[in-house]
């Protein structure tokens, strides 16, 4: 896995990342040219706009007819079903993807009542140790409870250890040593932490290096407690990053065999459940033999399977709403969207520093660390603004630029903008939040065709990034990275009927040109 995105790590190929499909690979180049690692520590943030919610059609696991009655244990299994393959397809798709505690609202009745019965249970345990002599039942408890837990953190070759563990631990002697007072809870706890300074991930060292400055037996167990979970969801995520191609594997395969299931009972119903799938490839096939589009003849690939194929995926990124959602795209419908905001948004970011850039001129030419802190300040007033509201907040982006460049300009001893200059600048930002700005229009097509390059073909040198997004080249990286990886299991999974599609199309346009 990679650690960072770089300009470097375009060239990185997807080849052999998802099962390859039952086909022919000279009938359609399944190649996804290169790839972008996209394992930012940063968390993925749900997508908060959108202009319109997208036409989806029905979810292919679910037959249209005939109908059929089903038993309440029946819908259950079936829903069961659904959400382990929308589980298995999250961590094949997401390579960010993992397992997080769940905390419960501050003001919801479900922490109150743990809240209440933890500390009901921590407070019997102090009273009890506060006994004189100290009773230490309590303790038994907990140590076994413990000792399960460590147990679910040992791998099939720790043999020696966990024989180890099983004769310290040994619930029997320990309760024999309660009733005799010879226990000594310290020497277990002690004991407890050496295990988990073994067993833990580096990034809890510390925390567990912590637990042996806790002197007090009910703060230290319950800390012991509270790392143990850690140490729990740790292990969770490890076995998820060690499964993921054995989920990739099984996920392409479940996935078709449901999407064949929908296909015949969709054809028994005289429907074609291929129709918005059918559409969404035309549009891309009538594009490049669009013989007509002067301005973009020089810019569109020949007409083969593979650039109609990348090139409809390259329209997932500017989806016009009217539009149905593809058949094949139903489960991945709002990470695309996503992926989609994020591409916009990063276009936009990218149009308002060429324009200040351009508009101030030489004082600012070149000065990074200014285009940082402006980049910065753009994303924070951007951050959550949905596409109503993108005007407003383009003003107020316009306003604080501004005034960002100005105090520079005064702290580096330049001569300020006149009122002219400064209303030219706020004036020409906030019309950026139309997305038929000329400028803006430029970026996007500029970031279009570098993913259209990208997924296009195999590159043995790094790409350069697209004029003008310099500054937002690690998140470029990274939404490309996203994207790729969506795509290259999507035709895993589809890429026979894309294949027989786009054959179609292109059998029936070359009868059209035959002479009659």
């Amino acid at each position: 896995m990679a650690d960072k995105d770089t300009p470097d790590s375009l060239n990185n190929s997807l080849d052999g990342e998802f099962p390859p499909q039952d086909q022919d690979d000279g009938e359609l180049n399944m190649s996804t040219g290169s790839s972008i690692s996209d394992t930012e520590t940063e968390k993925k943030k749900l997508r908060t706009e959108s202009p319109s919610s997208p036409r989806i059609p029905p979810a292919f696991m679910v037959a249209a007819s005939p109908p059929k009655f089903l038993s309440f244990e029946q819908l259950m299994e079936a829903t069961n079903g659904v959400k382990n393959m929308a589980l298995a397809h999250e961590i094949a798709v997401n390579n960010e993807f993992k397992l997080e505690k769940f905390q419960a609202p501050e003001d919801s009745i479900e922490k109150k009542v743990k809240d209440t019965v933890r500390r009901a249970f921590w407070d019997a345990f102090q009273e009890k140790l506060n006994e004189d002599p100290p009773d230490f039942s309590h303790a038994l408890v907990l140590i076994e409870e413990i000792k399960e837990n460590i147990m679910m953190l040992l791998l099939p070759q720790h043999v020696r250890f966990r024989a180890q563990i099983n004769e310290v631990l040994d619930i029997d002697l320990i309760r024999q040593k309660l009733e005799n007072d010879a226990f000594d809870i310290y020497y277990y706890s002690n004991y407890i932490i050496g295990v988990m300074e073994k067993l833990c991930a580096p990034v809890r060292d510390e925390q567990v290096a912590k637990l042996k400055t806790v002197k007090e037996v009910v703060p230290l167990f319950q800390e012991i407690f509270s790392v143990l979970d850690l140490m729990k969801m740790d292990m969770a995520n490890f076995t998820i990053q060690q499964i993921r191609p054995y989920c990739q594997q099984q996920s392409v395969e479940y996935e078709r065999k449901k999407f064949q299931d929908f296909l015949k009972s969709q054809q028994e119903a005289g429907i074609d459940g291929l129709e918005f799938t059918k559409a969404w490839l035309k549009r891309s096939h009538d594009k490049i033999t669009d013989v007509n589009a002067v301005e973009e003849a020089m810019a569109l690939p020949l007409a083969t399977p593979a650039a109609i194929m990348n090139e409809a995926y390259t329209e997932l990124l500017d989806w016009d709403e009217k539009n149905v959602i593809p058949e094949t795209l139903v489960m991945d419908h709002a990470r695309i969207a996503e992926q989609r905001d994020s591409a916009h948004r990063l276009a936009l970011i990218s149009s308002v520093l060429m324009i200040t850039y351009s508009t101030v001129g030489a004082s600012i030419s070149g000065v990074q660390a200014l285009k940082e802190k402006l980049k910065s300040e753009i994303c924070t007033l951007l951050e959550g603004v949905s596409e109503s509201d993108l005007p407003k907040a383009m003003s107020n982006v316009g306003e604080q630029v501004n005034k960002m460049v100005n105090e520079f300009l005064s702290s580096h001893g330049f001569q300020a903008q006149d009122e002219a200059q400064q209303r030219l600048l706020v004036g020409q930002i906030t019309e950026m939040s139309s997305r038929d700005n000329k400028v803006y229009k430029l970026l996007f097509k500029r970031l279009l065709d570098f993913i259209r390059q990208i997924i296009s073909s195999q590159h043995k040198e790094p790409l350069k990034v697209p004029p003008g997004f310099s500054a937002v080249e690690k998140e470029l990286s990274q939404l490309c990275g996203q994207f790729l990886r969506l795509i290259s299991y999507n035709r895993s999974v589809f890429g026979s009927y894309y294949a027989d599609i786009i054959n179609t199309l292109l059998q029936k346009h070359m009868a059209d040109l035959s002479p009659r």
